[in-house]
């Protein structure tokens, strides 16, 4: 019986995964922007490949199907533990006055039920900060809040067979653009399945995350589509005793929200940019450009990430990572790069992140995440 609500439950994934779905969307039109934001300090640190690591509560909002391995209680020896944990980030320093009120945090927490899987939900909160309210002089009558967007997450993640694991969330978003507010959807779906390479134990991971109709404050025929992704990656142990723990992580997402381009603006968009070139771009060279449809698996649309973990005696975690993002050209090689640490003292985590300087301040973010294991 149980056996076959597992082979049930892949079977509907995989049965979700290939269904086909048409969006059309224009160059970089995607609403809920907190979606982009992921979260968690070890996760950044290690450059964002986190799809196919598993036993962290954080791994949800990356690929569900990794919340399915949770490590054993320190309480309870044999049984697999609860976690709950918070992360949070600043941005008021990177923008200064103008950063006022600008935060992300989440709050996750994630329950092995035994031979039943794993539940977990995850709360994501993106403070937008305030704007100065004037009249016709420079004078601020007051500053407005520009309000709060939420993410709510629900997880179900099992083992289908000793090496392969799946999850799904399900999410509800609401997000505020002033005065107006607008709500949505979404699925994600992930799986993760252990190689059979014993002398470097690898397991690979990939997820398709915020299958959902699109945002609107105003006009539903005029919604942004969620920022939907691919994640595809890797995680290592390349060597493991009683005291150290080496681990490499890769990934590689594909932003694949504009699966089509309408027509009859394709064709407006090609004739007002071939109109000021002696070289002719075709439709193909434009979507290419785009990155739509499969043209979004293209080397240069797709993010890369790199992480290297090292752990001493199961209580210091030493961590950096290298990230790409399409499009944009960082000034510095430095600032490609992440860094951060890890301490576990009994139930309690701590990781901390050093990512790239950004913002008019130049400034680098420091991220914290706090963890309870019991």
């Amino acid at each position: 019986m149980y056996v076959s609500i597992r082979k049930t439950f892949i079977l509907l994934l995989l049965f979700t995964v290939l269904l086909p779905v048409t969006v059309l969307a224009g160059p970089g039109r995607t609403g809920a922007q907190i979606l982009n934001l992921g979260g968690g300090a070890r996760a950044r640190a290690l450059g964002d490949a986190f799809s196919a690591m598993s036993g962290d509560v954080t791994t949800s909002l990356w690929n569900p199907s990794g919340l399915a391995d949770m490590p054993e209680s320190r309480l309870r020896s044999g049984r697999k533990a609860a976690q709950a944990s918070m992360f949070y980030t600043d941005y008021s320093g990177p923008f200064g006055e103008a950063g006022e009120g600008l935060y992300y945090t989440f709050l996750s927490g994630a329950m092995p039920l035994g031979n039943v899987g794993t539940i977990g939900a995850t709360l994501q909160m993106q403070g937008q900060g305030t704007i100065p309210v004037t009249t016709d002089s420079p004078e601020v009558l007051r500053e407005e809040s520009l309000g709060t967007n939420f993410a709510l997450t629900f997880s179900y993640a099992d083992r289908i067979t000793d090496s392969l694991s799946a999850g799904i969330n399900g999410k509800v978003i609401r997000m505020v653009l002033g005065r107006e507010n607008g709500s949505s959807y979404a699925v994600d779906l992930g799986m993760q399945y252990l190689l059979p390479f014993d002398f470097i134990p690898t397991t690979v991971g990939a997820a398709i995350q915020n299958i959902g109709p699109g945002i609107s404050f105003i006009d539903e025929n005029q919604a942004d589509p969620l920022p939907r992704f691919l994640r595809i990656g890797t995680s290592m142990s390349l060597y493991q005793d009683r005291y150290n723990h080496i681990r490499f992580v890769s990934g590689v997402t594909a932003y694949i929200d504009k699966l089509a381009e309408d027509e009859d603006e394709l064709a407006v968009d090609l004739e007002r940019l071939n109109a000021e070139r002696e070289e002719k771009l075709t439709q193909g060279q434009l979507l290419s450009d785009r990155g739509v449809g499969i043209r979004a698996f293209e080397w240069r649309h797709l993010q890369k990430n790199l992480g290297l973990e090292y752990w001493l005696g199961d209580i210091l975690a030493l961590r950096v990572g290298y990230k790409i993002e399409p499009g944009i050209n960082l000034p510095n090689l430095t600032d490609y790069f992440t860094g951060g640490i890890g301490v576990k003292i009994y139930l309690f985590n701590l990781d901390l992140s050093y990512g790239p300087s950004f913002g008019p301040n130049n400034q680098r973010l420091i991220e914290v995440t706090g963890m309870v294991i019991f």
